[in-house]
C-alpha cells in the first residue's frame, strides 16, 4: 500500500512538473515573437511622436521659435532590466534631446546665469513635448502605479560665475545631494545664499525641469518616481553649452501587455504568430509588395502598421502559402520608379518561367500585388498609389517649388491635414502616381504583340481613395465638388478597361480604409491574413475559392469595424478573362 501511495505521489508531482514545463515552454514560444511585436510597436510611436514634435516645432509663435538649424531628437527602445527579486522585467526608454547643426549667432539655449526652464526655448519646448506625448501617445505605457527612473541632463558653459546668483528656495534647499558632475560622483548643496558655481548652476536648471515634470504631467502623479542628475561644465563658452535633456525608464513597462498578448495568442487572435507552415511548395507564384509607411513629403502622412502589413504578407506568402522567398520582392516606402521597376521584374519573370509548344506560349507565372500606403482619385474617377519620393513642383496646394512645409495655410493645426487640389493641381499629382488601371494593364502588355504570358493576376490594396488617412483624419483629395458617387462609378469602370485582374480594394473610392490598431495592421490586410490563418491548418486548404475567402472576409471585417466606430466596406471587380469564372478560382 506504501508503494502505491508513492507512485501515486509521484505522478502527481511528475505531472506537476510537466504541467509547469508546458507552461514555460508556451511562454517561451512567444517571448521572441512578442519583443518584436513591441519594438515595432514603440517605433511605430517613435516615428509618430517625430512627425508631430517637427509640425509643432514648424507653428511655434516667431515668441518661441527654435532656429531653423536645430531640431528635437526623440529615441525610445526596448530595454532589459532586472527587478529586486532577480526576475527579469522589460523596461522603455524614451528620450528627447536638442540639437543643432550650427552654432552661428543663432540659440535657443538658456541666457546667462539663468537656470528656470522657462526661460529657455529650447528646455521649454522638449518640456512641453514630453507632457504631450506621455499624455497622448505613450497614456497605455505610463500607467499608474509604475516604477519610473527619470535621468535629467543638465549643463553649463565654461564661463565662471563672477558673483553669486539669487535664488530664493522655489524648487527646495538641497544639502549633500548626489550628482554626477563632469563624470564624477559628487555631493552638492544649493540653498538660499545662492548659486555659487557652475555645478550648483547645473543642479538647479535640472531641479527646474523635474519641477515642471513632477508638477504638470497628469501620468507622473501617478507613478512612483525616482529623479537623477547628470550635470557637466563645458570648458567652451556661448549659449549653445546651456541646455537639458530628459531620459526617462518605465520598469516593468509591458507587463499587463505581455499578459494580454499571451492569452490572445493562445487563443490565436493575434496574425503576426504562429503563421502555418505549408507542406506544398507553390512554384508557380510570384509576388510584389509594396509597403509605404513613411513619406518624404511633409503634406503626406505616414500610413500606420503599413510596413508591418508588407512584412507579415511576405511571411505568409512564404510559410503559409509556400511560395519560395527568392519569388517574393518587397518593397518599403518605394518611389514610382521603383514600383514600375517591380512591375518590370514580374514581367520578365512571367515570360521566363512561360512554356512553350510550337508557336502557342503558354502561362505559368500566378501573379500577386499588394500594395499598402496611400490612395488618391482623380477628377476624372481614376484611381492611383501614392509613391514615395514625390516631385511636386507646380502644385502650389503642397508647397510647390518652394518645396514641401514652407505652405502652412492647409494645415489646421500640427499634424492635421484637409487639402483640396484644383483639377490642375490633381492632374499634376496624380502624373506623379501610379494608376491602378496601368498597375492593372501592365502586364497584359503594351500592344497587340506584347502580351505577357501570366496565368493569373491578383492585385490586393489596402488604401484610401477618398483624400482620408487611415485613422479616418483628412488629407489630401480633388476639390470636393467634384461628385464622389460619379468618381466612385467611374473608377470602377475605368480601372480594369484594359486589364485581366482581379481586384481587391480595401474600400470604394468614395470611402475611407481604416487601421485595425489593435493588430498592428490595415483592416483588410489583418482580415485577410487571418482567413489565410485560418485556412492554411485545415486540410482542405486549397479548395477554398477566391469567393469563399471573399465572402468570409467581407462578413468579419464590416462587423469588427462597426463595432469599432470605423465601419469599412471591401469591394472588388473583375473584368477580361477572369470575368465569368474568378469565383471558382483557387489562392493555390
Amino acid at each position: 500500500m506504501k508503494k502505491i501511495l508513492l507512485t501515486v505521489a509521484a505522478l502527481l508531482c511528475l505531472s506537476l512538473c510537466f504541467a509547469q514545463s508546458g507552461e514555460q515552454q508556451l511562454n517561451s514560444e512567444y517571448q521572441s515573437a512578442i519583443r518584436e511585436f513591441l519594438q515595432q510597436d514603440i517605433a511605430n510611436r517613435q516615428r509618430t511622436m517625430q512627425r508631430s514634435a517637427e509640425q509643432i516645432l514648424i507653428s511655434l509663435p516667431n515668441t518661441e521659435k527654435l532656429y531653423d538649424e536645430t531640431y528635437i531628437s526623440i529615441r525610445t527602445q526596448l530595454v532589459d532590466g532586472t527587478r529586486e527579486d532577480g526576475t527579469s522585467e522589460l523596461n522603455y526608454l524614451f528620450d528627447i534631446s536638442y540639437n543643432c547643426r550650427h552654432l552661428e549667432g543663432y540659440t535657443d539655449d538658456y541666457p546667462l546665469g539663468v537656470f528656470d526652464y522657462d526661460s529657455s526655448n529650447s528646455v521649454r519646448a522638449i518640456c512641453n513635448l514630453t507632457k504631450t506625448f506621455i499624455e497622448g501617445i505613450l497614456d497605455d505605457i505610463f500607467r499608474p502605479g509604475k516604477a519610473v527612473s527619470i535621468k535629467i541632463f543638465s549643463t553649463t558653459d565654461g564661463v565662471e560665475l563672477s558673483r553669486v546668483i539669487p535664488y530664493d528656495g522655489q524648487y527646495g534647499n538641497f544639502r549633500y545631494m548626489p550628482v554626477v558632475f563632469n563624470n564624477e560622483q559628487l555631493r552638492i548643496s544649493v540653498d538660499t545664499n545662492g548659486i555659487k558655481n557652475n555645478c550648483q548652476l547645473a543642479y538647479i536648471r535640472a531641479q527646474s525641469v523635474r519641477d515642471f515634470l513632477q508638477n504638470n504631467i497628469r501620468n507622473l502623479t501617478r507613478t512612483t518616481n525616482d529623479f537623477s542628475y547628470v550635470t557637466r561644465s563645458y570648458t567652451d563658452t556661448g549659449a549653445y553649452y546651456r541646455r537639458s535633456s530628459i531620459e526617462i525608464t518605465v520598469h516593468d513597462a509591458f507587463r499587463e501587455t505581455i499578459d494580454l498578448m499571451t492569452a490572445d495568442k493562445i487563443q490565436d487572435d493575434y496574425v503576426d504568430f504562429n503563421i502555418p507552415q505549408s507542406t506544398s511548395p507553390y512554384d508557380n507564384a510570384y509576388v510584389l509588395i509594396v509597403a509605404n509607411e513613411d513619406y518624404d513629403h511633409a503634406f503626406l502622412p505616414s500610413v500606420p502598421f503599413a510596413s508591418n502589413d508588407g512584412e507579415i504578407l511576405r511571411q505568409y506568402f512564404v510559410r503559409a502559402l509556400g511560395v519560395p522567398e527568392r519569388q517574393v520582392k518587397v518593397l518599403h516606402n518605394a518611389s514610382r520608379a521603383a514600383i514600375y521597376e517591380g512591375i518590370q521584374w514580374l514581367t520578365d519573370l512571367s515570360q521566363a518561367v512561360a512554356s512553350h509548344i510550337g508557336d502557342q506560349t503558354i502561362p505559368q507565372a500566378n501573379i500577386f500585388v499588394y500594395f499598402a500606403g496611400h490612395g488618391f482619385t482623380d477628377f476624372d474617377g481614376n484611381a492611383y498609389l501614392v509613391p514615395n519620393n514625390l516631385r511636386l513642383d507646380g502644385i502650389k496646394a503642397l508647397g510647390g517649388k518652394k518645396g514641401c512645409g514652407k505652405k502652412k495655410k492647409n494645415i489646421v493645426e500640427p499634424t492635421v491635414y484637409d487639402i483640396a487640389l484644383s483639377r490642375k493641381e490633381a492632374a499634376l499629382f496624380a502624373k506623379q502616381c501610379v494608376s491602378l488601371d496601368s498597375l492593372c494593364s501592365a502586364l497584359k502588355g503594351r500592344g497587340k504583340r506584347e502580351t505577357y504570358p501570366v496565368s493569373r493576376l491578383t492585385v490586393i490594396v489596402d488604401a484610401s481613395f477618398d483624400g482620408h488617412q487611415r485613422n479616418g483624419a483628412l488629407m489630401l483629395r480633388a476639390d470636393n465638388k467634384v461628385n464622389a458617387d460619379a468618381k466612385a462609378k467611374k473608377a470602377k469602370r475605368k480601372a480594369n478597361k484594359n486589364s485581366d485582374a482581379i481586384v481587391l480594394l480595401a474600400a470604394a473610392a468614395d470611402k475611407t480604409a481604416y487601421s485595425f490598431d489593435a493588430q498592428h495592421h490595415g483592416f483588410l490586410t489583418y482580415f485577410l491574413l487571418k482567413e489565410i490563418k485560418g485556412l492554411a491548418s485545415t486540410s482542405d486548404f486549397d479548395s477554398y475559392t477566391y469567393q469563399d475567402i471573399y465572402e468570409a472576409v467581407e462578413r468579419k471585417l464590416n462587423k469588427e469595424s462597426a463595432l469599432q466606430g470605423k465601419w469599412q466596406v471591401i469591394t472588388g471587380f473583375v473584368d477580361g478573362k477572369y470575368a465569368a469564372a474568378w469565383q471558382n478560382l483557387h489562392l493555390r
